[in-house]
């Protein structure tokens, strides 16, 4: 090859790495028009709750919030996949238990009373194509069952209970981690203590606290601690992003295996299979993560 021939290569594969490459300071957290105290993300659909237990959906077309019928204290958003769309579950202040209806777009009442809810991905039979699990207020740990449209008690207690990929964790009231088996249909003990648990796709990660963070090895069964204090995690999709006790924003970054703060302030952080990532900042302004 001439060198005017090598350097004319060497400065197309310039230009053509140069196209791919995305700056950091374009990626970036950009404000959604509405006014919310929280947000739950999925693969499409993403809702939120006021200060007054209104309950929002997220309209992409627009990129706002519009408000839909009923109140709700506590708001979950999973399970979607290409042959499936997310479900919507959500808690009163009550504990009474609610299921968005994509007919109708709003929620119905199902029987039950709980204090946490969790929804993902189902993977296991046909009677339960998502992971619908929850709490009550006695640490009791039920499971919906859709060919029966019934909540199943599950044995065991726990105080949060988490889902994605198809697999569910939770944590008792002492910080004990639990992972469920399925054939055995029962929570086995993890190794560690945390007081806030998050499933990613392929991941697990947790904080303790100390504010803490670890992560899941499934060569080892446990959780290492991973560098970095956060004061929130969660985990889809969409990554692993977390918010520290200053309302400063980390997105683990796997290729360098750390936190790397992402400019911005939130308060607390949702983090979607396809929706995208949403977060709320100390002003109820909510925002969402740009990646041109």
């Amino acid at each position: 090859m001439s060198r005017k021939n090598a350097s004319c290569s060497i400065l197309l594969l310039l230009i053509c790495c140069a196209s791919l490459a995305v700056p950091a300071s374009a990626q970036h957290f950009n404000q959604v028009t509405g006014t919310l105290t929280s947000v739950a993300a999925g693969r499409n659909e993403v809702f939120g709750l006021d200060t007054h237990s209104a309950v929002w959906r997220y309209k992409a077309s627009t990129k706002s919030f519009v408000k839909i019928p009923g109140s709700l204290a506590q708001i979950a958003v999973g399970g979607g996949t290409l042959s499936q769309r997310d479900q919507i579950w959500g808690i009163n202040a009550n504990g009474n238990v609610f299921r968005f209806n994509y007919g109708t777009t709003q929620f119905g009442q199902i029987s039950g009373v709980l204090s946490q809810i969790a929804v993902g991905e189902g993977t296991q039979d046909n009677c339960h194509p998502y992971e619908v699990w929850g709490v009550n207020a006695s640490d009791g740990i039920f499971r919906y069952d859709f060919c029966n449209n019934q909540f199943d008690q599950t044995s065991g207690l726990l105080t949060q209970v988490a889902t994605g990929g198809g697999d569910v964790w939770g944590l008792n009231s002492s910080g004990n981690i639990f992972h469920f088996d399925f054939a055995s249909k029962s929570f086995v003990s993890v190794p560690g203590t945390l007081v806030q648990i998050t499933v990613g796709v392929n991941d697990v990660w947790g904080i303790n606290g100390s504010n803490q963070i670890f992560r899941y090895d499934p060569s080892t069964g446990k959780f290492p601690q991973i560098g970095g204090t956060l004061g929130q995690i969660a985990a889809g999709g969409d990554g692993a992003w977390g918010v520290n006790l200053a309302d400063g924003i980390f997105r683990f970054d796997p290729s360098s295996t750390s936190w790397v703060q992402v400019t911005g302030s939130l308060k607390n952080i949702a983090v979607g299979s396809g929706a995208g990532v949403f977060g709320v900042n100390s002003s109820d302004k909510v925002f969402t993560f740009v990646r041109p």
